[in-house]
């Protein structure tokens, strides 16, 4: 591991020898640098490269430290969102992983419950299987307005994804949705959904796609800054 000083601040690079032709860098999830470079590069250059790309990499560093900032810890305390509802969360130490949901409280039992991952885990489950029983219903109920465009309702592909909270290939009569969704409001997810539809009509983000859309749910933008958040 390698520092570098820029403005007061400490930046952190690893530098990995790659058949590449190109010194290439990436900015990860921890905050620290991943640099790769061929054999033949001296480290004064990438070292030039990294003090060349500093501010980028701080920018970076801010908009992960910011996305961080707003993630819950799932520790016992911590309030999570389950279809727009918030819910206390009590942490128990488990000889393995799952969940129970009361009125106002959720309660997580968890293997090491020391580890973040192992109650986020327990977290991912219970949005996946609050998912798998929402979504379906949702997609059938946004499905009318479409029906013209589509093979039937759409198979429906419930993931884990990074960038997205949905995609549609219209093609397959295939819409996938994030399980992450299955935090925030019906009305939310309906949002999602109905944008996805839309791509069945259009496959892209014409103007004559947001006509469609806020045809069909006007108050669209007040959702997707929801989902911004």
């Amino acid at each position: 591991m390698y520092t570098l000083e820029h403005n007061g601040r400490i930046i952190e690079y690893d530098i990995e020898r790659k058949d590449v032709k190109n010194i290439n860098l990436r900015v990860k999830a921890d905050c620290t640098v991943a640099v790769s470079a061929n054999n033949s590069v001296p480290k004064s250059v990438i070292d030039d490269f990294v003090s060349q790309n500093a501010d980028r990499i701080l920018r970076a560093i801010r908009k992960i430290n910011r996305k961080n900032s707003n993630l819950p810890t799932f520790e016992s305390g911590t309030r999570i969102k389950l279809l727009g509802t918030e819910y206390a969360l009590q942490v128990n130490e488990s000889d393995k992983n799952y969940y129970s949901i009361g009125t106002s409280k959720i309660l997580f039992f968890v293997h090491n419950s020391e580890i973040f991952e192992n109650r986020e885990a327990v977290y991912n489950m219970l949005l996946y299987d609050i998912s798998k029983r929402v979504f379906p219903k949702l997609l059938k109920e946004c499905y009318p307005p479409f029906e013209a465009y589509c093979k039937g309702i759409p198979e429906l592909n419930i993931k884990f994804l990074k960038a997205q909270w949905g995609n549609c290939y219209a093609g397959r009569n295939l819409i996938t949705l994030n399980a992450k969704l299955a935090a925030y409001s019906e009305s939310v997810i309906r949002s999602v959904i109905y944008h996805e539809y839309c791509h069945f009509v259009h496959q892209n983000h014409s103007a004559e796609y947001y006509k469609v859309l806020s045809s069909v749910m006007p108050e669209w933008k007040k959702y997707e800054r929801e989902l911004k958040k």
